[in-house]
């Protein structure tokens, strides 16, 4: 049984690594099956199809991500630590994985299908506390009037665009593998500035 357990273990973080390198339609079950160091009738023994082993890691990848991300915006913290939050959340996780946020992008414009279901099934949505918030302070005439949701993706743009973008970022400003992760450090300080600059009153 631990066995087995570890088998699906090592399959599931090779099919991680091929199809966050590929997507769907560039992975291919053998390369897998080398990856996790295994034969291609062992894999197909654990998921009978690449259809139901994309499944479970396109899952995980969101997983990663839509849990956090709306757990944050829906805590009791202050508009300014949520944002500043968000930031760091998304930059310590691209750190730990460079493919994810390209990976869940990619495949959720090609096969939107997918992820509107595994969204459904959630039930995420703008949680009121962080839209009365917003609420709250363009009431109170500290910040420009902004729908909730253009607010957040103010926040998940300006965090994500650049690792989405990497190679595009790199060539732009000539910049090295030490260089990107520089520049990506100094936009994890700027974004939360540039985020509430962007909405001060006029």
């Amino acid at each position: 049984m631990a066995l087995e357990k570890e088998t699906e273990e090592k399959i599931f973080k090779a099919a991680q690594t091929v199809f966050q390198k590929r997507g769907f339609d560039g992975a291919r079950m053998q390369e897998i099956a080398d990856e996790a160091e295994i034969n291609k009738s062992m894999l197909h023994y654990y998921y009978r199809s690449k259809d139901k082993l994309f499944q479970e890691v396109f899952q995980a990848g969101v997983k990663k991500v839509m849990p956090q991300l709306f757990g944050i915006i829906s805590s009791e913290l202050s508009l300014q630590e949520k944002v500043e939050k968000v930031v760091n959340f998304y930059h310590d996780m691209f750190w730990e994985n460079q493919h994810l946020p390209s990976f869940v992008t990619y495949e959720m414009n090609q096969h939107p299908e997918r992820f509107q279901e595994f969204m459904s099934n959630m039930n995420i949505k703008i949680p009121d506390v962080f839209a009365d918030q917003i609420r709250k302070e363009v009431e109170a005439g500290r910040m420009a009037d902004i729908p909730p949701r253009q607010f957040l993706m103010n926040i998940v743009g300006m965090s994500m665009m650049p690792m989405v973008a990497k190679k595009m970022v790199q060539t732009i400003f000539s910049l090295d593998e030490e260089g990107y992760f520089e520049f990506l450090e100094e936009r994890r300080k700027l974004i939360p500035i540039l985020i509430f600059k962007g909405v001060q009153p006029s």
